[in-house]
């Protein structure tokens, strides 16, 4: 294995609740067995403590969704302030981390050839998805396959964005009620995003490794607690009829042709394969 090194003016962050430690630990050493180096952790904002989010950016029914749990607050608002910091810091790129990822041996070396490449992109997604999901053409940049996503994805848990993505992400959100997955995987016309493929990493909730895995590291803390868990407003019944109309839309664009002409052109329908290394 070798060692790779963040590119100057390029950096990489983990976001972790300062109550969690093992998590920390656990993504310490998934950097340090993939060889990359200089990955710093980020605390998350914690949904639990009195006034974390007074001055959040959520607003029912401004998004795909109506209302969020004040844990899925507590994440976006966590992804957003790590945004603001490559915005403020003026990096050219980050990579962002939840705090349980496990990582290939391949990741290190694909996270820092694309954290210094130049290529004209957005997002690019590095983790799998539990879902099956419809991509372009297979293509490279810095020597990495990726294909550009045309889905929302279920997974936010590792991806690299460019400064000029941070901003528009920082300006898309300054009202939002989308769970994080879904908001920054929307197809939009100024937005180029791509998945790794394969994936260079999972959520540990998908791995078969969790079986050897500490508690608090295969269980999300966030998702036990049922006080930031509870009080979900699907919003009314306008909202949830439109939203379920823009669903029924997308489906039938593809069962219409849509897929088959995507399969021609060298796309892909399925699930994300991932590195050999990972255990999915």
């Amino acid at each position: 294995m070798g060692h790779y090194e963040l590119p100057s003016g390029a950096a990489a962050y983990f976001i972790n609740l300062d109550r969690v430690p093992e998590r920390a630990e656990f993504m310490e050493g998934q950097f340090a067995d993939t060889g990359l180096r200089g990955a710093q952790r980020f605390s998350a904002v914690d949904g639990q403590q009195p006034g974390a989010l007074d001055d959040n950016c959520y607003v029912p029914g401004t998004g795909t969704r109506w209302g969020l749990t004040q844990s899925e607050i507590a994440c976006f608002e966590s992804h957003r302030a790590v945004w603001r910091v490559a915005v403020d810091q003026n990096l050219s790129k980050i990579a962002i981390f939840e705090d349980d990822v496990e990582m290939s041996a391949q990741a290190g070396a694909a996270i820092a050839a694309l954290l210094a490449d130049d290529a004209g992109f957005d997002l690019i997604k590095l983790d799998y998805s539990p879902r099956s999901m419809r991509f372009g053409p297979l293509e490279s940049i810095a020597d990495v396959p990726v294909r550009p996503m045309l889905e929302m994805a279920p997974s936010s848990a590792a991806y690299i964005l460019t400064q000029a993505a941070c901003r528009k992400l920082l300006s898309w959100s300054e009202e939002y009620s989308d769970h994080l997955d879904d908001f920054i995987s929307l197809p939009r016309p100024d937005w180029r995003m791509c998945q790794c493929f394969p994936a260079v990493g999972v959520q540990m909730m998908w791995s078969k490794q969790q079986e050897q895995t500490a508690e608090p590291v295969k269980v999300s803390e966030r998702s036990q607690d049922q006080k930031t868990n509870s009080g979900l407003d699907k919003g009314p019944l306008g909202f949830r009829i439109r939203r379920e109309l823009q669903a029924a839309r997308r489906k039938l664009y593809w069962r219409a042709g849509g897929q088959d002409r995507l399969l021609a052109q060298g796309g892909f329908a399925g699930f994300i394969p991932c590195a050999e290394d990972l255990n999915v």
